[in-house]
């Protein structure tokens, strides 16, 4: 398994967030691509992504893979993040007010 972080912009200096993606299987050929908690607020995906990466590890061991599978457990790190009074409120930017499940931000290089 390989892991790569992909370090979004800082909220503030001293600070950073990344979304981690988790490689398995060998790259260059077929694709397989996995994602939790693009809303933020939906956490039943971030347990199934737990899992599937342990399934995923074992068959990796066992060089049962053919191509690659790519799995990002947290899709939206900013918005698991932000919690109001003890409630998760990830759709929203809690700064801006924008709805992260409608606005998507080029965060890469042209």
């Amino acid at each position: 398994m390989h892991v790569i972080r992909h370090p979004l912009p800082a909220p503030c200096p001293g600070t950073q967030r990344d979304i981690v993606s988790f490689h398995y299987g060998t790259p260059g050929g077929r694709k397989a691509y996995l994602q939790a908690s693009l809303h933020a607020d939906e956490l039943p995906g971030m347990l199934v992504a737990h899992h599937v990466r342990a399934r995923l590890a074992q068959l990796e061991a066992a060089g049962r893979i053919d191509g690659e599978i790519v799995v990002v457990p947290v899709a939206n790190p900013v918005g698991v993040a932000q919690v109001v009074q003890g409630s998760p409120f990830g759709r929203f930017d809690l700064a801006s007010g924008i709805n992260f499940n409608r606005g998507f931000k080029h965060l890469t290089p042209q």
